[in-house]
């Protein structure tokens, strides 16, 4: 038999899970596709997602996006996402989500850390567009500095889509935890950063979040979503040196009491799924004791 051929040394495995979001998940796609490192694959890995999801992915005629398509899993299918990673061989990690955009040098930053700086993972700052449309760079989670309750909350805030990662880290600390319902991005994360893996967190923006609180019942039924213009905009690296900029500048009371309402407004959302999401780490940890 032929010998397998080896993925090169820089090479990424970009695991992209989707559920309903067709409107969104081609600009998220565009935007993996327009990065400045090129060597990746990008798996896309359907969770129960719909015939129409499966279509938009199929239209990228581009052999680095590959689909696999699976039932419905528990919460958020992180049993999937650990089928397919155990499946491919790229160095690297990374994360896409199918309504978050990337900036065209995300990878490039994060595997320039990764290999000159002998990290296991590294996280970059992103920022995200309010309805309807405006950009906000000073969520809350990531522009505080009150010291260790800021940190927290950048951790716990802390997506998959803002890692990059080298693969030997799953040797280190183990898959994903598909025994949860949500926040295994948080969960994963957090247990790489507390591990002996050495991580950092880069203060350079390089992930535009649209937060699914804010927009998944808001997006029109006609027409294209903010995604489709941002992804355009992105690409001018004027603009987004304005953005990185834009962090060191003052905040007004506006913002300051606008920040204040997310957070209030996150603790009231998430506060029983944080409590869920305690409940089932504790009992996947004894049922892995066992």
């Amino acid at each position: 038999m032929p010998r397998a051929i080896a993925p090169p040394a820089d090479a990424v495995d970009v695991v992209l899970p989707t559920y309903r979001r067709p409107h969104t998940i081609g600009f998220a796609i565009a935007s993996v596709l327009r990065q400045t490192h090129r060597s990746f694959t990008l798996h896309v890995v359907g969770d129960g997602c719909s015939g129409e999801t499966e279509a938009v992915v199929r239209a990228f005629d581009d052999a680095r996006v590959r689909f696999r398509r699976f039932p419905k899993g528990a919460g958020f299918g992180y049993v999937h996402r650990n089928v397919v990673l155990k499946e491919s061989e790229a160095p690297y990690v990374a994360y896409m989500t199918d309504d978050d955009l990337w900036f065209p040098d995300h990878l490039e930053r994060a595997i320039g850390v990764l290999s000159r700086d002998g990290l296991g993972l590294v996280a970059l700052r992103s920022i995200q567009v309010r309805y309807p449309g405006v950009l906000d760079p000073y969520f809350f989670a990531f522009d505080w500095r009150l010291g260790p309750p800021s940190r927290w909350l950048r951790h716990w805030f802390m997506g998959s889509v803002n890692c990059v990662h080298r693969r030997d880290v799953f040797r280190q600390v183990g898959y994903w935890n598909d025994r949860l319902f949500r926040f295994g991005d948080r969960e994963f994360y957090n247990r790489v950063r507390t591990s002996a893996v050495p991580s950092r967190y880069l203060e350079r923006v390089t992930v535009l979040r649209f937060y699914a609180q804010h927009w998944d019942e808001r997006y029109a039924p006609t027409g294209p979503p903010p995604q489709r213009e941002y992804l355009e905009t992105i690409q001018d690296p004027a603009w987004r040196e304005a953005v990185h900029a834009a962090l060191g500048a003052h905040r007004d009371w506006g913002v300051r009491r606008r920040q204040g309402a997310d957070f209030f407004a996150f603790a009231l959302r998430s506060g029983p799924k944080f409590a869920r999401f305690w409940y089932e780490k504790l009992r996947s940890a004894k049922t892995a004791c066992a």
